[in-house]
């Protein structure tokens, strides 16, 4: 009896370690290359993005469109409820291209839905905007 329950218990504790594992989520652009990583934690709500993205100011091309970029921003949300956002921080590439976004949001996302990160150029007026880096997170 008492075997079977420490390994019940045991069973429990290494579930919730996988389950609480962080996810390693591509960031890609509009042709689909990878430009950097975010690994995205929704049960203990935590995100880490680092992209390659162009210095700023950065001529966006949306494809019908084009503006000068001014800022990135980066947001977890959900594609199936426009309701469903949370900004995770500004995005301000060095000489090197590179950024770095960190969110620590300390609470379970887990149950809101969300199954993307991305980071948006925004225009000087804020007007024209584009996704310029998307990443689709898989079900934890």
């Amino acid at each position: 009896m008492m075997r079977t329950l420490s390994a019940l218990v045991v069973g429990l504790l290494l579930s919730g370690t996988v389950h609480a594992a962080a996810l390693k989520v591509d960031m890609l652009d509009g042709g689909g290359a990878s430009q950097g990583l975010a690994k995205v934690n929704l049960v203990k709500g935590s995100v880490n993005i680092k992209v390659t993205l162009p210095p700023l100011p950065a001529d966006v091309d949306t494809g019908t469109e084009q503006f000068q970029a001014t800022i990135y921003k980066a947001y977890l949300l959900s594609s199936t409820d426009a309701a469903i956002e949370i900004p995770l921080g500004n995005a301000y590439p060095t000489s090197k291209s590179k950024a770095i976004v960190k969110a620590v949001l300390k609470g379970d996302l887990s149950l809101l839905g969300f199954d993307r990160v991305v980071v948006v150029a925004f225009s000087k007026d804020g007007v024209s905007s584009f996704d310029v880096l998307t990443g689709t997170i898989a079900a934890q």
